[in-house]
């Protein structure tokens, strides 16, 4: 009833109930404001169209705007009012639009089989479709960089960090997180991992979950940083997209700077920055019938420590990475699989 008094636009959202049947009758048209305009797309019986005709005329009620009627389809006195605007209560019934919502949930179903992003999910971050637009290439951009950074880290977390640099600060990130969670947990619950539960997993293995947003940005538009923590250690990945076609680029990973496309099949190895290693890993792939499609190589300093990153054509035959840790020129081999 206060709201009634204090509106100058009133719009009905409730359910057809006994409680609210009638609703909006001549007591309440009484209370509100001189020229106050009325919005119905909920349900017809919720107002009084009589009484309204009534306060339509007088002036107390300015405008009506009504998509739904007591009884459809509405051919009453409201339809001559030059201050009223009726809309078909379609909802959705032409032959297009059932057309066009049979293709979304097609399309909202084969995303959630594939353990990708729901867009319509009611219980998933709703992210406003202007911010999705800048947004949506950064998702599976996250959800690699989690599994990446976990999977570096031996699948042992106690604390996720996730950071968004540049441009992307500047949105709501929550469902960069959630996609950045349902990267690190795949292939390590014991149910399938989607962007629902992924939150829940983090929560129920008591894993704190942190965002950290800065509009500065070295050398980048835009930067996606996960760190995971555990026993007083952190390995941190980052990565943004380049190109039209938003390619996801792998741009820090173990503490050492490199640029390389974020392929399905990575293999990394940290060793002294010496002549020779780089020959001999790559003779020892070649042997193994092992095309290695790029590589990138970054060092601490001269004679220093070094990174190098492969990614790979098929995955390696099993003991082929132990081999090459075996040789005694690296200090850490990994393989991690994308895919």
């Amino acid at each position: 009833e206060d709201v009634y008094g204090a509106a100058d636009f009133l719009t009905l959202h409730l359910p057809l109930t006994d409680e609210t049947r009638g609703s909006l009758g001549k007591a309440a048209f009484e209370r509100m404001r001189d020229g106050v305009r009325v919005i119905n797309a909920a349900r017809g019986e919720l107002l009084d169209e009589a009484a309204l005709l009534e306060a339509l005329r007088s002036g107390k009620v300015a405008a009506a705007a009504l998509d739904v009627f007591s009884a459809e389809p509405y051919e009453g006195p409201l339809l001559e009012l030059d201050n009223v605007v009726v809309t078909p209560h379609l909802a959705a019934s032409t032959e297009e639009a059932q057309d066009r919502a049979g293709v979304i949930v097609a399309e909202q179903v084969a995303a959630a089989l594939e353990v990708a992003l729901v867009t319509n999910s009611v219980n998933i971050p709703a992210i406003r479709a202007e911010d999705m637009e800048a947004l949506g290439p950064f998702v599976p951009l996250s959800a690699k960089l989690g599994r990446l950074a976990m999977d570096l880290a031996g699948g042992r977390a106690e604390r996720l960090t996730l950071g968004y640099y540049g441009g992307l600060s500047g949105y709501d990130t929550r469902l960069l997180t959630v996609a950045a969670l349902n990267g690190a947990f795949q292939g390590r619950a014991d149910t399938p991992v989607n962007y629902v539960n992924a939150p829940l997993i983090a929560a129920e293995r008591g894993i704190d979950v942190l965002e950290e947003r800065r509009r500065a940005c070295r050398d980048f538009t835009n930067l996606v940083r996960v760190i995971v923590r555990s026993d007083g250690d952190e390995v941190r990945v980052a990565g943004t997209t380049i190109g039209n076609d938003h390619r996801h680029w792998l741009v820090s990973a173990l503490g050492f700077e490199l640029e390389m496309e974020l392929a399905p099949l990575l293999v990394f190895f940290r060793y002294d920055d010496v002549p020779g290693v780089i020959g001999r890993i790559g003779s020892l792939f070649g042997e193994a019938g092992v095309n290695i499609a790029n590589m990138a190589v970054s060092r601490t300093r001269r004679g220093g420590k070094a990174l190098m990153a492969l990614s790979l054509d098929s995955p390696p035959p099993d003991g082929l990475v132990e081999n090459v840790r075996a040789e005694g020129f690296v200090d850490e081999a990994r393989f991690i699989s994308l895919a």
